[in-house]
């Protein structure tokens, strides 16, 4: 698919590897809605970068664990660009619980990042198929993490989120066939406001545990979420964009 003259919309766009994706979707050429739930200013600030660059550009707020808050996104995206072709689920949670923690992985934290970081890539999901199926196609791209592949991350609740998420794009891409092609971008750790809470030395370690000696960026990320929504022979996969992790 040529993004050009497409609509694109990405949860978690405003700032972060969001952002860069948000970015790199509007210098494509397509008209692009930035979601966000608490960050209007950082929203409205990508909306400006992306305008300034010549792109059309929208914010729009919603909890994306909200089936009722995703529904009124989706249709206000559709009323102001005319549809939606390329979704990118990049909104998550997290909280920080070293994994030999078990008694500090709370339930109702755990409760909440599910729900932002698997129900809400399915409300999303499910509430642009039926656009993308009238249009004729349609481009989903998850973002997930290597921490979805190899036990790691934040904590294990986002860890298993995450490894749920990667499952759900394989089911969908089952049940949204042959117009939708659905696909998973799984970053490793990158120099993100995110990342750098797990500190410095989390860092360091990573680094020293990839092949490649580095993080990655969130745009070598964004380019691998490009590649999905270019290629229209790829449904059911993964991109580990992760430097080449061995150990997490």
């Amino acid at each position: 698919m040529d993004p050009q003259n497409k609509v694109a919309l990405v949860t978690g766009g405003a700032a972060g590897l969001g952002k860069a994706i948000a970015l790199k979707l509007g210098d494509s050429g397509a008209r692009t809605a930035v979601s966000y739930l608490h960050s209007a200013n950082e929203a409205n600030e990508t909306v400006a970068e992306i305008g300034a660059a010549g792109g059309k550009a929208m914010a729009a707020r919603a909890d994306v664990s909200s089936s009722a808050d995703v529904r009124s996104m989706v249709d206000f995206v559709v009323d102001e660009f005319g549809g939606i072709d390329i979704l990118v689920n990049n909104a998550a949670t997290r909280v920080i619980v070293q994994f030999h923690d078990l008694g500090g992985m709370r339930e109702d934290d755990w409760d909440r990042i599910m729900a932002a970081n698997v129900r809400g890539p399915f409300l999303c999901a499910r509430a642009v198929a039926p656009i993308m199926k009238r249009r004729g196609s349609g481009k989903i791209i998850n973002v997930t993490s290597v921490g979805g592949i190899r036990p790691g991350g934040s904590s294990i609740a986002y860890s298993v989120s995450k490894a749920a998420e990667e499952m759900l794009a394989r089911c969908l891409a089952v049940a949204l066939s042959p117009e939708i092609q659905v696909n998973n971008v799984a970053p490793g750790l990158m120099n993100t406001r995110a990342g750098r809470l797990l500190g410095e030395e989390s860092g360091e370690r990573y680094v020293e545990s990839t092949l490649l000696k580095k993080m990655p960026t969130v745009d070598d990320v964004a380019d691998a979420a490009l590649y999905f929504v270019g290629n229209d022979s790829v449904t059911a996969q993964t991109a580990a964009v992760d430097a080449g992790v061995l150990t997490y």
